[in-house]
Parts: structure tokens; sequence; C-alpha cells
């Protein structure tokens, strides 16, 4: 049995595959199986990894192909079906890792007897290079259940080491077959649930922050999937008897889920902004994420006829 299985995505990575493989084929940590799944990429990403995995002939890697294109969160369910791994990683084809990410992570979830660890990670863009750390080291079920932790650091996959064996007893349908917010619907159960975590200081992922990638492209299935997402986790904070601790986090989510709606002045998007979640036009003005002036905008479009407040979002465009 390997110590690490380790599941990669690929679609349209032909600029960052080589460097994410390598980083992979090259860590210190010896015992380990790389899964990748080709998502229908229309690019050369699935030629160049095979010319990289033919380098390194020692390496435990297989190669699947999706028959259509289904998104990342069936990417990973076949994979984790094919996953014979003690611990569970997941690495995005645009980004890379530490020569020694995989086996400070195993060390530490030996040594402390973890489900989860966690690591820090550098933030890659145009404006730079971040360093991102933990603000609390204690994955408490406030930090958890937090709008102010939600996604991020806490709410990445791609940072984290899962016992599989915790992941298979723990995990939840909450992540499937959507394409947004799909790392948090499968990380809050476990992280619920899990009898230790740990969060690390050192930053051993890289992530770029690739214009293209499907995290920073709108459409509308991504609101859907937001929405979808939102919708279940309520229903499991629900069932668990959770939904008052949960209650902030939950009204955040609900205004989250659709808020990119009025980044687009039209009639459809005002209609479905006043008619999914109307209940959240209660907490707009407790939503963080947004100064005061957004605040009434948002307000003033929930109560107002939807016609005028397609003119209102237009007035706050042509103002830019």
């Amino acid at each position: 049995m390997p110590k690490v299985s380790v599941i990669i995505p690929v679609y349209g990575a032909e600029s960052f595959i080589e460097r994410c493989a390598r980083s992979l084929f090259e860590q210190t940590l010896e015992d380990m199986e790389f899964i990748f799944v080709d998502d229908c990429s229309p690019d050369r990403s699935v030629e160049i990894l095979n010319k990289v995995v033919s380098e390194y002939p020692n390496r435990n890697v297989s190669v699947w192909k999706q028959s259509i294109n289904c998104g990342v969160s069936a990417v990973r369910e076949l994979a984790l079906s094919k996953a014979t791994g003690e611990y569970l990683g997941f690495c995005d084809s645009d980004d890379w890792v530490d020569p020694n990410m995989y086996k400070t992570l195993v060390e530490t979830a030996e040594a402390q007897d973890a489900d989860v660890v966690g690591c820090g990670f550098w933030e890659h863009s145009i404006a730079g290079i971040t360093e991102r750390t933990f603000l609390h080291r204690n994955d408490s079920r406030e930090v958890v259940l937090s709008p102010f932790f939600f996604g991020g650091i806490y709410g990445a996959l791609w940072n984290k080491l899962i016992k599989k064996d915790f992941f298979d007893s723990a995990s939840q349908d909450l992540w499937k077959g959507i394409s947004m917010w799909e790392d948090s619907c499968m990380l809050i159960p476990l992280r619920l649930q899990s009898s230790k975590t740990v969060f690390l200081d050192d930053c051993l992922y890289h992530y770029n922050v690739n214009a293209n990638s499907i995290t920073t492209k709108f459409s509308m299935k991504k609101v859907n999937d937001a929405i979808v997402a939102t919708r279940r986790l309520e229903h499991y904070f629900y069932t668990e008897g959770l939904l008052n601790d949960a209650s902030a986090l939950i009204n955040y989510l609900k205004i989250a889920s659709k808020e990119v709606l009025l980044r687009f002045p039209k009639k459809e998007n005002v209609e479905m902004w006043k008619n999914v979640f109307p209940e959240a036009k209660r907490y707009i003005m407790h939503y963080h994420p947004w100064n005061f002036i957004l605040k009434i905008r948002a307000m003033l479009v929930s109560f107002l006829p939807s016609i005028i407040g397609v003119q209102l979002l237009k007035l706050k465009k042509s103002t830019k």
C-alpha cells in the first residue's frame, strides 16, 4: 500500500502541467502513487504529462481519461475509486509543491495521529507572491462554521493530507456533481468529524492564480452550483443538529452564492437575485465582504421592481 495517493485533475493545463508533475515526482517521500485524470483536455496537457512521466520510470503513476468532460468533482470521484494509499492528497494541475511537502505532512499526521493535516501556501499572481498561513491553529467547530474562514486556506483541499480510512468513513456526498465550493463541501463534514486536525505554519504548496482557471471564470453554472452547495450544506447542518451553530455561515453563503449576479445588470439576473434565497435580504447589512455602499445597493435591488434594479446596477457600472 502506498503511503500517499495524490489526485490531480487535468484540463487546459499545457502551460503548467510539466512544472506540476515534476514537483510531484521529485518528492522526497518515495512511497507514493499519483493519479492523473484527463477531463477531456482540449490542449496538449496529456501529451506533455506522458513525456514527463516517461522520465520517472520508478514512480507509481496512472493516467485515466474521462469519456466526456464532467468537471472536477467527477474527476475526483473517479480518482478516489482508484486510490490505494494510506493518505489522500490533492493537487491542481496549474500549481506545484515543495519537494518535502508530502513527507512533512505524513510525518506530522503519524506523529500526532491526526486525521487531517494542513499547511500554508504561497499565492502566485501578477501582483507578486504572498504568504498564506492559518490564523487559527486550532480547527474548532467555531472556526469550521465561521463565515470569516469559509474557503481560502481552510477550505482548500490541495493543502491538506487526509487519512483515507477516515475519509472513507466520514465523507459525505455534498461535493459530488458541482464545480463551485466543492472543496469546502468535502472538507467541512471531515473537519467537523476529525478526531484531530493539525495546521502547520510551513508554506509547502504553491497556488497559481491563473486567470483562465475554472475558479476565476464566470458562468451561470457556477452560480447554480454555489446555490446547490449552499442548500446541501444547510440540509447537512440541519440533519446533524448544527443549524443554529452554522446560521451565520449559511446566511453568508446565501448571499455569496448569488452576489455575482449583481455585477451583470440584466433583468433575469436581478429576478434570480430576488427569487433565490429571498430571506437572505435580511442579512445583507451583515455581509462582511461588502462596504456600506454595496450593501445599500443590494438592499435597493432586493426591494425595488426588477426593471428599476437593472437601471440602478447599470448606473453603478457606468460610474466606475
